[in-house]
């Protein structure tokens, strides 16, 4: 680790007035991206290649002499317009998923590792507040970062798509509706919420399994998930924990889906006509973040005694 690159009188103390303790927090944050560049890089660089794809790509998989194409009536259009965005910030979103897991499996064990941790305990800055950094990184500030990402090249990709619709003769299959692109940005920017606090405990048990062992992270975190199971399966013949496993992964995204409102394309609503209240309301969603809650403490008093020294 580079602490060079760290201003130290930038660090003001961690117990204080409130305004400090923010400060402190804001520049623990900005050093896990200094620290771990990969957190933004790779959001941005996929973002970079979609963009790359609107301008330079030949086709979008239709016959351009297509009539039945070249004719979409303007609904069909903007629904096109809510789906490019959902599908767009969908896969800069899973990439940052990806990076965000190594991130929190190897950020609190690689400080240990590479011994740094003695550098950092010797600033005035408690183990809990390094351990939230750590956590809103991965849970808020990169998921924000994703939104903004996504929203941002989409409209650049769009324009360019506009572009070459007027000047190269492209199928004309999105329309411009700033109402729907709202409406669309507004899902996508809830759906992000939602995730962050439905995965908080699985981050909060990640940054945990980081700050306690010794060796091989992301072996002490995936092989409990294919192992227990199975032993569970094959003495006890049940499969609660495949069960709890599953529906931890992505039981809320079902829970959204009960919308029970039938889609209407006249008004728009494909993207809108989702079970919000049920999902922020719905009582495993907040039992999971008190659980992620009790997994920081424990990553933080760990994170106090374990020093590998």
């Amino acid at each position: 680790m580079n602490t060079e690159t760290v201003d130290l009188g930038a660090v003001p103390l961690a117990r204080g007035a409130p305004g400090a303790l923010r400060t402190t927090l804001v520049t623990l944050i900005r050093r896990e991206f200094w620290e771990h560049a990969a957190l933004w890089r790779a959001p941005a660089i996929v973002a970079a290649l979609l963009m790359l794809v609107a301008v330079f790509s030949t086709s979008i998989a239709v016959n351009v002499n297509d009539t039945h194409v070249l004719h979409l009536d303007p609904a069909t259009r903007i629904i096109a317009l809510n789906m490019t965005q959902m599908v767009w910030t969908m896969i800069i979103y899973l990439v940052a998923a990806v990076v965000v897991t190594f991130y929190t499996l190897d950020c609190l064990y690689t400080e240990r590792r590479d011994r740094s941790i003695l550098f950092w305990k010797s600033l005035p800055v408690s183990d809990g507040l390094t351990v939230l950094a750590k956590f809103l990184v991965a849970s808020a500030v990169v998921p924000l970062l994703v939104f903004v990402l996504a929203t941002a090249s989409h409209l650049v990709a769009l324009i360019v798509w506009k572009l070459r619709v007027t000047l190269a003769g492209a199928p004309d299959l999105i329309a411009w509706d700033a109402l729907a692109w709202l409406r669309g940005e507004a899902v996508m920017l809830l759906a992000l919420t939602l995730s962050s606090l439905w995965y908080a405990p699985l981050v909060a048990a990640a940054l945990l399994v980081s700050a306690w062992v010794r060796r091989s992270p992301v072996l002490w975190a995936t092989l409990p998930l294919i192992v227990l199971p199975i032993f569970e399966y094959l003495f006890f013949r049940t499969h609660y924990l495949w069960s709890f496993i599953k529906y931890r992964s992505g039981g809320i995204w079902h829970l959204l889906g009960q919308g029970g409102h039938p889609v209407d394309e006249e008004r728009l609503r494909l993207l809108s006509d989702l079970n919000w209240v049920g999902a922020f309301l719905s009582p495993d969603l907040w039992l999971g973040l008190a659980a992620a809650a009790a997994l920081l403490y424990a990553a933080a008093r760990v994170r106090r005694y374990r020093d590998d020294t």
